[in-house]
């Protein structure tokens, strides 16, 4: 069992960083927003929707680094019965 978790936390973190690092860091600016003095009104719906999948991609990202590293946490525990 151990070993099991062991390694399924080595596989989430390597899907979680391989994908935080094609997807990035959800960036926090609306696509519809003001940006310094530049107007973001020019962006169309298909760019609101991808900014959305990058967002939901990177929380999914995030998400798997964190699970992944408690798996490998669970894994290395002394379990005494």
């Amino acid at each position: 069992m151990r070993r099991t978790l062991n390694i399924l936390g080595l596989i989430l973190n390597l899907v979680g960083v391989v994908l935080m690092f094609c997807v990035g860091v959800p960036f926090q600016i609306p696509a519809d927003g003001k940006i310094g003095r530049w107007n973001a009104s020019s962006l169309d719906l298909r760019m609101k929707n991808l900014d959305d999948l990058y967002t939901v991609l990177g929380i999914i990202a995030l998400s798997a680094i964190i699970l992944g590293a408690l798996f490998q946490i669970l894994a290395t525990l002394d379990r005494r019965r």
